[in-house]
């Protein structure tokens, strides 16, 4: 589970951002946090903010960290796609690093990573600036185990660390130059000669967080959802637990008569190695590919609730930007319910997303730290974020009505679009030509 997320100089996120999922000081809905490791954790968390705001820009950051992890290198992988992605504050003169940094907890070890990339505006040159873990122990003391700067890597060699590291200090004093003669710009130490000679047990931790316990989903389109997947690809098991999940999941919604399965279809060609389940509505013994018949609504929500039984069982953290397009409300309304519900989330799951509908804006649905806001400043174009608990008591009371205190402006982040003025001078224009 994440417990704070840092961002800085990542697109309109000039300054150093921190998005934090730990509890703040306030009482109401006490039974809906996650307790671990003596910290009070959020389970769940909304993002508001207008267009252009900068709201998909911290889920796209999450996104782009979390490839360069998996991918361990600047340059492979799916990470390619997103070259252009990566680009610091436009509106600068000084060419400052981009810094991504995350305090989270997987099997119950407690870390704090971050790295930070020189590139500059638009450009595909881009190299490793810095690079930095800390393990944090029950004492909440934070324990640096390397830190990196530029082409220099240093192991730390105090007696805490090397009980974390299981090493002996003659040993890492022995091989801390051939790490250095070995630093490449574009790959990250924790996945390069971290993970090879010092701790593969802590490197694997690290990156089990990243590839299994968080889910980043931005864009979301139909070809995104798992209609589709080779043989190979999943164990049986699962296929029978995720057709018993569908079978549930529509019974318990109005959806139609319909069934909606995971078939095994025959390979088609001949070159082709596997066969090829694929997601399909059943009616009357008709079987139809679920893309042609169900909504992208349908196939959306079929989606999650496969991704929201991984994480119920397994824990984890899933991410989404504008989770309710296409999903009514109230079944938004719901799934929140299930993430804050303790009974129910016993793991300590987490969701957090964005949107633009107001109707979460609820002290039933909602602690006031649990609702956030990311506005741009007019003046320097830098998104910031704030949450709606550091109004302070006085301003943000309990009993008060926060969607229309928001729809009023109380808390900011509210698109204002003067369209007047573009329709003058399109008048304009027109009397001119």
């Amino acid at each position: 589970m994440i417990i704070d997320y840092k961002v800085t100089n990542f697109r309109s996120f000039k300054n150093e951002t921190t998005y934090s999922l730990k509890a703040g000081a306030e009482k109401t809905h006490n039974e809906n946090l996650i307790r671990k490791k003596g910290l009070r954790i959020l389970p769940c968390s909304v993002i508001y903010g207008a267009n252009a705001s900068g709201k998909s820009n911290l889920i796209m950051s999450l996104s782009i960290m979390r490839d360069i992890i998996l991918n361990g290198n600047l340059n492979t992988g799916s990470y390619e796609s997103k070259t252009i992605e990566l680009f610091p504050f436009a509106y600068q003169e000084e060419e400052n690093p981009i810094k991504f940094e995350i305090n989270f907890i997987n099997q119950n070890k407690n870390y704090k990573y971050s790295f930070s990339i020189k590139t500059k505006f638009l450009s595909k040159e881009k190299e490793i600036f810095s690079e930095k873990l800390d393990i944090i122990d029950s004492k909440k003391n934070e324990i640096n185990i390397f830190k990196r700067e530029k082409n220099k890597v240093i192991i730390n060699t105090n007696q805490r660390a090397l009980r974390k590291i299981k090493m002996k200090k003659d040993f890492l004093t022995k091989i801390q130059q051939q790490l250095n003669s070995n630093l490449d710009k574009e790959t990250l130490f924790l996945t390069g000669g971290f993970k090879n000679i010092i701790s593969n047990k802590i490197t694997d931790t690290i990156i089990d967080f990243f590839k299994n316990k968080l889910i980043v989903v931005s864009d979301f389109t139909i070809k995104k959802a798992s209609l589709k997947f080779q043989q190979n690809e999943i164990k049986k098991d699962n296929v029978f637990i995720w057709n018993k999940i569908l079978d549930g999941f529509f019974k318990s919604s109005d959806f139609g008569p319909q069934k909606v399965a995971f078939h095994k279809r025959k390979k088609l060609e001949e070159n082709q190695d596997e066969s090829e389940f694929q997601l399909v509505s059943i009616y009357n013994n008709t079987v139809i590919p679920a893309e042609l018949m169900e909504s992208r609504g349908t196939l959306k929500l079929i989606d999650f609730a496969l991704m929201f039984e991984q994480l119920f069982q397994k824990g984890g953290t899933l991410v989404i930007d504008e989770f309710d397009s296409a999903i009514h409300p109230e079944l938004i309304k719901g799934i929140i319910s299930l993430f804050n519900n303790q009974n129910i989330n016993k793991i300590g799951a987490q969701l957090v997303f964005t949107t633009h509908n107001p109707i979460y804006l609820n002290n039933k649905i909602f602690r006031r730290d649990q609702i956030n806001f990311v506005e741009k400043d007019t003046d320097t174009y830098e998104s910031i974020i704030y949450r709606l608990s550091d109004f302070g008591s006085e301003e943000v009371r309990n009993d008060h009505n926060y969607l229309i205190n928001y729809f009023k402006g109380n808390y900011g982040a509210l698109p204002y679009v003067d369209f007047t003025k573009f329709i003058n001078l399109q008048e304009s224009e027109k009397k001119n030509d």
